[in-house]
């Protein structure tokens, strides 16, 4: 687990201005919305973020 302070911008998953849409309501997530990353085997998520629009902690997709 890597402390929010300490995300890596060049990390391939985040450079861009969003981390993927909301499973729920379909919004975009931006990156300042990154709650924890995380690594992980197999096809489980590796972020979980804040979703602007319905406020819940999501795995972007």
């Amino acid at each position: 687990m890597v402390p929010l302070g300490m995300v890596e911008t060049d990390n391939r998953n985040l450079r861009g201005e969003t981390l993927g849409a909301c499973p729920s309501c379909d919004v975009m997530i931006p990156t300042a919305n990154l709650l924890i990353r995380y690594d992980s085997e197999g096809s489980w998520p590796k972020l979980f973020a804040e979703c602007p629009n319905c406020g819940d902690p999501v795995h972007p997709e």
